[in-house]
């Protein structure tokens, strides 16, 4: 649905989470049996905390806690759990991710339900089970399927949740072209696309923050490109060079709209004029600069399809993103006595 290139969307799942959910649909055959939900443990299933009337189990808070963990380590070094001052430098933003990440399946459920969209309903849960069938028999066995939840730091219980959760967002989707909320065909879609006011195209260097990185080295790194531009080096002469980090060097910019990217990238692109680039913006991945180039009117004639079906999504996206800005995670006192660093 989206294009490929290493920008996350703040208001989405986490990337690990997607990898996962990957994981779990991207071989669909066909499967006579059924996987029987594996029941969860007392423990997976206690609450740790609410936001706006949904429970949130330890099960989910386990899992968004060491994909953050282990993400962090990944930044800023392997032992920085284990050395008490490096834990106490990150456990702040430790603790920030997990909340923000917390937020986002509970304000799916109850924005579904101003749509009359229910979680649990039975047409839902059918689908999640059939997901789950096709994911056991593209693996193999139901043991290896359980084997790779543990890997994941993930219950049974808690991806039937996700797939769930996920099935809800697309047919919030359907819900709003059905209330002419957002645009369904591509005859009206095109106009809307071809307007920058809706829509940006961009080129950017990207410098990541790898495993083992300096995070203040690579913004040094990343301003000193900055610099080179500033002198009047053009960023398609930088793309191909050995500044730039991403992988897909296409010469056709990057053609979005608001609600599909990172935040901070969405913001610094949407605010150039056609033709100025930006300083260094830090996203959760690294640093970007970003040149503002026109609409490609060719291009987005030759995909309307697929930037419609981005855009749709975007639109149900950018709701969730700005009710997730007013809603707050409630911890119970069960919730706030857990160590998160100490969670295995």
């Amino acid at each position: 649905m989206y294009q490929s290139f290493k920008i996350t969307t703040a208001a989405r799942r986490s990337l690990c989470l997607f990898l996962c959910l990957a994981l779990l649909t991207l071989s669909l055959l066909s499967c006579s049996s059924t996987s029987k939900p594996i029941k969860p443990s007392e423990q997976d299933l206690k609450v740790v905390a609410t936001c706006e009337g949904v429970d949130i189990y330890y099960e989910e808070l386990r899992y968004v806690t060491m994909v953050y963990k282990e993400d962090l380590a990944y930044r800023y070094g392997a032992t920085i759990w284990e050395d008490a001052a490096l834990t106490e430098k990150y456990l702040p933003q430790l603790m920030e991710k997990v909340t923000e990440a917390l937020k986002i399946n509970c304000s799916i459920v109850a924005m579904a339900k101003t749509f009359q969209i229910d979680v649990n309903e039975q047409a839902i849960q059918d689908e999640v089970q059939a997901r789950i069938d096709e994911t056991v028999a593209a693996i193999g066995k139901r043991r290896d399927y359980i084997d790779m939840l543990k890997s994941l730091y993930m219950t049974d219980h808690f991806v039937r949740y996700s797939l769930a959760t996920d099935i809800c967002e697309r047919e919030m989707v359907y819900a709003m072209m059905d209330l002419d909320l957002i645009i369904e065909s591509e005859k009206d879609f095109l106009p809307y696309a071809l307007d920058d006011e809706n829509y940006c195209a961009t080129y950017h260097i990207f410098i990541g923050n790898d495993a083992g990185d300096s995070v203040d080295v690579n913004r040094q790194l990343a301003e000193q490109v900055h610099g080179m531009m500033v002198e009047g080096k053009k960023i398609e002469e930088l793309i191909g060079s050995k500044y730039n980090e991403d992988t897909s060097e296409g010469r056709v910019p990057y053609h979005f709209t608001r609600g599909e990217m990172d935040l901070a990238y969405e913001e610094a692109a949407f605010a150039l004029e056609i033709g100025q680039f930006s300083g260094v913006v830090e996203c959760d991945e690294g640093f970007y600069i970003i040149s503002r180039q026109p609409l490609d009117e060719a291009y987005i004639t030759a995909n309307v399809t697929k930037l419609l079906q981005s855009y749709q999504y975007a639109q149900v996206e950018a709701l969730l993103t700005d009710y997730r800005r007013e809603i707050e995670v409630e911890w119970n006192d069960y919730g706030t006595s857990i160590d998160l660093v100490a969670m295995k």
